[in-house]
């Protein structure tokens, strides 16, 4: 095993503890598992982004198969 410094929030670090703990898992553990999967995929196992985009809250709306779920939404229009 190799050590590794690295600097973090520290309520960041403390969200994810929670978060991570409730997985049954310790950052350590996280952080194997991601680089790990970033081995597997060779590179982020996420979508890179370079700036943030506005979503009209209409398109974030839409399933998978482009459809909206707007139904319940409907009589607040």
């Amino acid at each position: 095993m190799v050590q590794m410094a690295v600097n973090i929030d520290e309520n960041v670090k403390h969200d994810i503890e929670k978060l991570y703990n409730r997985l049954g898992m310790n950052i350590n553990t996280a952080v194997n598992i991601f680089f790990q999967q970033c081995l597997i995929e060779q590179g982020l196992p996420f979508q890179q982004k370079t700036a943030h985009k506005h979503i009209p809250l209409k398109e974030r709306l839409k399933d998978y198969s482009g459809n909206y779920k707007t139904e319940e939404w409907d009589t607040y229009n």
